[in-house]
């Protein structure tokens, strides 16, 4: 049984038609046969086409070697070796290479944002979400890492943002999520220009 048709009636950009359509019409001879096509061949790319998400985490795989980073730091924690994990923190090297500049030119709020799509662009997080609350800022993570492993990135995040930030950072870790809360205690203690007023 033939598909019904329907009727369209549209005018269209008239160097679309000359530089386009006049030379794929003669290929598919009838106006109605290529634009069935064009639509399917766009809705075929749109439904296999990466995500930023997804263009990220390639990136960070090829460009910074993202997964033996964490492995690494894994196997130093399994050791027992936390200390070490802490101290030789990722977090800085990623938000280097991401924005291609020295931490001390990095904002407050940009490591914040670096740290929701990281979080998620490594499995770390299935969602986090950003939540400011006048002099607090708010990491809201869903997660199926497991307590150990989700507070062990937790405390390197503290870290993190402790030495390089100034703020105060708690942290709570539950079944199926954990919450970072950093508070800012001193304009002072901030080394980015754009987070001292």
């Amino acid at each position: 049984m033939a598909a019904r048709k329907v009727r369209i009636q549209t005018t269209i950009n008239s160097n679309v038609y000359e530089h386009y359509i006049k030379k794929l019409l003669p290929e598919y001879g009838q106006l109605n046969k290529l634009i069935e096509e064009a639509v399917k061949q766009l809705f075929e790319i749109r439904e296999n086409e990466l995500s930023k998400l997804d263009r990220l985490r390639a990136k960070m795989m090829r460009e910074a070697g993202v997964i033996a980073i964490g492995f690494e730091s894994a196997e130093k924690a399994l050791k027992g070796e936390i200390e070490k994990v802490l101290s030789e923190n990722e977090i800085n090297f990623l938000l280097e290479w991401y924005y291609g500049r020295p931490i001390e030119k990095i904002a407050f709020e940009e490591a914040i944002e670096f740290m929701r799509t990281a979080l998620i662009a490594m499995n770390w997080a299935v969602d986090a979400k950003v939540n400011l609350e006048g002099e607090e800022t708010h990491i809201m993570v869903r997660s199926n890492l497991g307590r150990g492993l989700a507070e062990l990135l937790c405390m390197v995040i503290k870290h993190f943002f402790e030495r390089n930030y100034g703020v105060e950072v708690r942290f709570s870790v539950y079944p199926g999520g954990y919450t970072l809360s950093f508070r800012h205690v001193s304009t002072d203690a901030y080394p980015c220009s754009s987070v001292r007023e």
